[in-house]
């Protein structure tokens, strides 16, 4: 994070926060869990098979980033991020938006 210049998000799941790997959903629950929210309220960007499989085990929405994501089955998919915009709402909540 330092190296990219961004800042330490306050909650993190690392391999040592957890006792099984992708495609387990352990590190997805757990964060959603710190975070206080129900994985059906989150939305994974994942580019491999085991972290979609791992995402949706977790019973999140899945957007697949890059060639070969389209192939797992994620919920929606993107070449890349600069097809993602993230949209705040006056209520607080947050919208997604994905360009063709």
């Amino acid at each position: 994070m330092d190296a990219a210049a961004l800042p330490m998000p306050r909650v993190r799941v690392t391999a040592e926060s957890v006792s099984a790997s992708k495609p387990d959903p352990e590190g997805f629950l757990k964060g959603t869990a710190e975070l206080g929210f129900a994985p059906a309220d989150c939305v994974a960007f994942e580019d491999s098979e085991v972290g979609i499989a791992a995402a949706r085990a977790a019973g999140m929405r899945v957007v697949g980033v890059g060639p070969s994501a389209a192939a797992h089955a994620p919920t929606a998919h993107v070449r890349d991020l600069t097809q993602v915009r993230v949209e705040a709402l006056p209520d607080g909540g947050l919208t997604l938006h994905i360009a063709p």
